[in-house]
């Protein structure tokens, strides 16, 4: 009889570590599964995410770059553009106003032939000093050779600063003043330096001409 009950016992604790054991193997085995799962899931959501924001990423990217193409050129130009305009027209207001201060500061100053200045002066010593002195030009000494090494322009074109010829012929120039404007020049003759007009029967203009 304790045989018997003895033999059942050991029979019903056989039987419930056996199926602990198996319930603990399942367990482990779900629970293996479950972090695999997990870990190829996450996996994926990571690669996917990455995806995205390289996506996003390269798209702002790509928007940007394109606006910076259509705008910078644009832009560039027009702020060149302005700039040229600007500095152009400065440069030749700037160098007749520096040339005429030049000139106009010795007005009143006395003729005397073959004087190139700073007190006194003859026509083409005066043209001379003026251009040095404003402009920082050089001038050959006479009113002859001003006018043969200078670009003529014709009176239809003539501006402010350039150069005004009077004689009996181009070949035969002897005297030269500097066109002001209006038809009017100042210059060095027998009353000194003083402005005056380019028309007048004492004068024979015979020709005009630009300082490079």
């Amino acid at each position: 009889m304790n045989k018997t009950k003895t033999k059942k016992t050991i029979m019903l604790i056989m039987l419930t570590v056996l199926a602990m054991a198996t319930l603990f193997a399942t367990d482990v085995t779900n629970a293996s599964a479950s972090k695999v799962h997990h870990k190829r899931t996450h996996k994926v959501y990571k690669k996917k995410k990455a995806k995205k924001r390289h996506v996003a990423k390269k798209a702002k990217h790509k928007k940007k770059a394109k606006k910076v193409a259509y705008k910078k050129p644009a832009a560039k130009k027009k702020v060149r553009k302005v700039v040229k305009r600007v500095t152009h027209k400065k440069a030749r207001k700037s160098g007749f106003s520096s040339l005429y201060r030049s000139a106009s500061s010795k007005l009143g100053h006395p003729y005397v032939y073959g004087a190139v200045g700073p007190y006194s002066f003859d026509c083409s010593g005066f043209t001379q000093y003026a251009y040095r002195h404003g402009e920082h030009k050089y001038l050959a000494r006479t009113a002859q050779m001003q006018y043969n090494t200078n670009r003529h322009v014709s009176r239809k074109h003539v501006k402010k600063g350039d150069l005004v010829f009077f004689g009996t012929s181009r070949s035969n120039i002897y005297h030269v003043g500097i066109y002001i404007g209006h038809d009017r020049m100042i210059d060095a003759q027998n009353r000194g330096v003083v402005t005056e007009k380019i028309h007048v029967p004492w004068w024979h203009e015979v020709g005009y001409a630009r300082v490079a």
